[in-house]
Order: C-alpha cells, then structure tokens, then sequence
C-alpha cells in the first residue's frame, strides 16, 4: 500500500484502507516448542519447526519500525498467540497522536491515549502486515525453501538461537499470505531473518528492504517472557 509514493507496512493494528502511520513494523504469531539438530544450521532450524508446539500462549510483544535509520513507529504490550492474534499494545508513530490499541480474535479497537472520544475499530482479518501473522509456520518454511541460510544466531535473551535468512519478493510471499505480500507491493525485493531459540519459539522477525521514495526501511519484532494466555476483551 502506498501513502505519497512510500510502501505501507502497517503491523495488525492498523486495517487496510486507513491512515498511514508511518512504517507500523508487522506483528506476528508464534513457533513454539521441539528441539534438535541437524546436518547444517538449516536442518537443526527446521527441526525445531517440526517438533513446534501449537498449544495458545502468550508473549510480551516489542515492534519498531526505522526510515534511514531513525525510528518511525513503536509498539509495545502483550500478545496471544499460536491462535487468533490478540492483545493490548501502547502504540507510538512519528507525526502522530500515541495510542492504545486493543486487538480481538475479529475487531481491532483503537483510540488516543488521553482516552477522549469513542474507540475506532475495523475488521481484524484486514490488519496484517508484510511479516505474515497468522501463518509464521509457514513463512519460516517459505525462507527455507527460497535458499534461507541457516546459522547459530546471538542469544536474543532466552537463549541461544537458530536463524534463518533469504532474500524474497512479494510475488514469492504471495503464496504463504496474499495480504501480506499486497502490504509491499512495489517493493523488488527484501531481506528477511528470522530467530528461533532452543524451544522452537520464534524470538526475533527482521524485514529490510528499500521502499519505493528510496528510503531504507527496517522493520523489527521481539517476542519475550512466554506465559499463559492473557484474557482480552473488546472495550465497552
């Protein structure tokens, strides 16, 4: 999507169709649980993806979005996962009001900190950004088979970790989640990386890519303190 010649990566809290707020980073699911090695750094990550446990959890959820560097969008909070994508997130982006963002399992709410006026909302099924949410399995199997390479990542705070990295375009991501790949048309094509540590769990998501005006962007994800399903409920 494209606001004055600049791509929309929007996160899922914004719905398609609705303001720019900068570069919002993507939110994603989860890959959790199952462990091993292989071969190569490629077969030890892709192991981790076949023993992964589905079962819901929750995560505390830290997104950045960076324009030639500096940073553009924030968004902070706790997140359900390995489900429906839900949660309560602090939301900040550059030129614009903070706000607090509430995301059901098919309504994400949204309103201006001061918590003046009524909640905004949109259909959740349209909020989705370049990195794929509802479908991380997949899109970590879609980097291995576009040639990811695979290595033994840093330690990303819940300890070591398997990554994963390839160079894909939208038409490729097309076929992992439609919606996703539309969020960067006009992009030719972009990095991506992603962090698994010992349990399967996916722990870090990078895109970088160079948007349509010429500007570089980065967007990164971090998922910590894995926990119980949080209780969310659509504001009253």
């Amino acid at each position: 999507m494209f606001r004055g010649g600049v791509v929309r990566v929007a996160g899922l809290t914004r719905g398609r169709g609705r303001r720019a707020g900068g570069f919002a980073a993507a939110l994603v699911g989860l890959l959790v649980s199952g462990c091993g090695g292989g071969a190569t750094a490629e077969d030890a990550a892709v192991k981790l993806l076949d023993g992964a446990d589905t079962r819901p959890c929750s995560a505390q959820l830290r997104a950045i979005s960076l324009r030639n560097g500096e940073q553009v969008y924030q968004a902070q909070g706790r997140v359900n996962l390995n489900g429906p994508l839900t949660g309560r997130l602090a939301e900040e982006t550059s030129g614009a009001p903070d706000e607090d963002v509430i995301i059901t399992a098919t309504r994400v709410y949204r309103r201006p900190v001061s918590g003046s006026g009524a909640w905004a909302s949109f259909d959740a099924a349209t909020a989705e950004g370049g990195i794929p949410a509802g479908n991380l399995r997949g899109y970590a199997r879609f980097l291995a088979v576009h040639g990811a390479k695979g290595a033994v990542g840093d330690d990303e705070g819940t300890g070591p970790t398997r990554r994963l990295t390839a160079r894909t375009t939208p038409a490729d991501l097309k076929a992992v989640d439609p919606v996703a790949a539309g969020n960067l048309a006009g992009v030719d094509s972009f990095a991506n990386s992603v962090w698994i540590d010992g349990k399967g769990r996916v722990v870090r998501v990078e895109q970088e890519f160079t948007a349509p005006d010429g500007s570089a962007v980065k967007n990164a994800l971090t998922l910590r303190d894995f926990g119980a399903p949080a209780a969310v409920l659509a504001p009253v």
